[in-house]
Parts: structure tokens; sequence; C-alpha cells
């Protein structure tokens, strides 16, 4: 399978491409540069042009993820700044699920992508919720000072838009927990207060809880035992395939016209 062929068949594929991913992988270094130019002629298109056509970049992205490929942050960081429904069509649930694996693991010592992922008020909220993650994912890592981000979650109390409920509060509130950061508490109450945070999502209670078990075991970002949903991005193939989208069940009824009608198999 040569490289035409890869993209071809991330493309088009109707379930998992396993053929594909592992070839892909053991090219790497040729796929690298050939993903890249993807991911920039997909931005370089017009709104209408995105939606137009399918595209291997959910691959592409997990892909990246999985080689920790640093030389794709930022195309990855721009990727994400696309508006909601594109990105949607993309990414699908791999928005909430796994977008702040990947962009943690392919992290490239520069927190100033991610910053403006989350102070974006255009960009898909759920998005900017993970990415507050993906700072706080990077600090326990060792990998971005904690002052910094620190004074960045203070900072962003007043600057993040809007004033209103909106998911990037939750992400806002998780990162400061994660951190440990307990001068910040009063900062959160607030936000909890004026219904920046939705309590249908979380209480305060919770974040007071989650805070504690970081001020407990600091530089842990599980919140409970056995929860992974901190981990960096793994084998793409080994971790999508537990995805409902890529199940026999789901292809089978797609295959019979069961499936929900544009619903990619690529959703989990």
């Amino acid at each position: 399978m040569d490289a035409a062929g890869i993209i071809d068949q991330l493309t088009h594929a109707d379930g998992l491409p396993k053929a594909a991913l592992k070839v892909a992988t053991a090219r790497r270094v040729e796929m690298v540069p050939i993903f890249l130019r993807e991911i920039e002629t997909y931005l370089a298109l017009g709104a209408a042009n995105r939606r137009e056509q399918r595209t291997p970049l959910f691959f592409i992205f997990h892909l990246f993820g999985q080689w920790r490929e640093k030389a794709a942050y930022r195309s990855l960081a721009r990727l994400l700044r696309s508006p909601g429904d594109e990105l949607d069509a993309i990414l699908g649930d791999a928005i909430t699920t796994t977008t702040h694996r990947v962009m943690a693991a392919v992290f490239d010592g520069d927190p100033q992508p991610l910053y403006e992922i989350i102070c974006d008020p255009n960009a898909e909220e759920f998005v900017r919720s993970r990415m507050c993650e993906t700072i706080a994912m990077s600090v326990l890592r060792g990998e971005l000072d904690p002052k910094g981000v620190a004074r960045f979650l203070r900072d962003a109390f007043m600057e993040l838009e809007p004033r209103a409920q909106c998911y990037v509060w939750q992400g806002w509130q998780s990162s400061i927990a994660m951190l440990g950061l307990s001068d910040l508490k009063p900062l959160v109450k607030r936000a909890f207060d004026r219904g920046f945070i939705d309590r249908y999502w979380l209480a305060f209670e919770d974040f007071t809880r989650d805070l504690e078990r970081s001020l407990q075991f600091p530089g842990e970002p599980q919140r409970r035992p056995g929860d992974d949903q901190f981990t960096l991005f793994g084998d793409t193939a080994e971790e999508l395939s537990g995805w409902y989208g890529f199940s026999d069940d789901y292809l089978r009824k797609d295959q019979a016209g069961l499936g929900q009608a544009g619903v990619e198999p690529h959703r989990g």
C-alpha cells in the first residue's frame, strides 16, 4: 500500500482501517509531511468546500497522537479552531473523548496555541473545555510551568467569553482541581454562583472533592481509581476498536440501512 492508498483507505473505509493504520505507522517518517499537507490543504479550503468532502483527518489526528508527533501540534491546534459543525463532521465524538489526550501527546512545550483555543469564543465549546485539561495534563507531566498556567487560569476568570453558561467553564474548573490550585477556589465558587457552570453538569461540592483529592495525591490526574481519561492517547487501532461506530453490530446496521442518517462510523 503506497501513500495514496493509505490516504484513500483513511478517507473512505467503512470500518476501522487497521491495515492502513499499521502501514502508515510503519512508514511514519514518510507519512508525517503528507498528513500535515492534508491538514493544511483542508484548512485552506473555503467553508462550502470543506463541508462537501470526506477527509482522512479523523485518523490522521489520532495517528499523530499515537506517534507523539510534536511537528503536528500547531497544525492540529489550528484544526481545532474550525467552526463547530465542521469539526463535528471530522472528529465526531472524539471532540469530547480524545482531543485532550491527543493534544497532550503532541504538545511541543509552547502553551500559546492551547491558550488561543481556550480564549477563542468562536471555537467549539467542548474543545475549549478539553484544552483546559490539556494544559493541566502537561503541567502534571512536567512539560509546562505550573506558575504560568496558574496565572493563565486566574486571569481567565475575567477574560473568558461568554460571561454565561458555556462548557469552557467546565474545563476551566476541572484544570484548577486537577492542579490543586486551592487559592483559585473562591473564583470557582463565583463562577458557580454566576451560573457559568451548569449545576446539572457539576456541583461546587464536586469541584471541592476533586480539588481535595488532587491535594491529597499531587501529580495524579485521575479523579477515581481506574479513571484513565487523562492518559496520553495510545494505539489508534486498539483504542478506536472499542468505539461502537466501528463495531460489527454498527456496521451491519449501517449496511442494512438501519444506522442513523448522516452519522459517520468514526463516532464512539
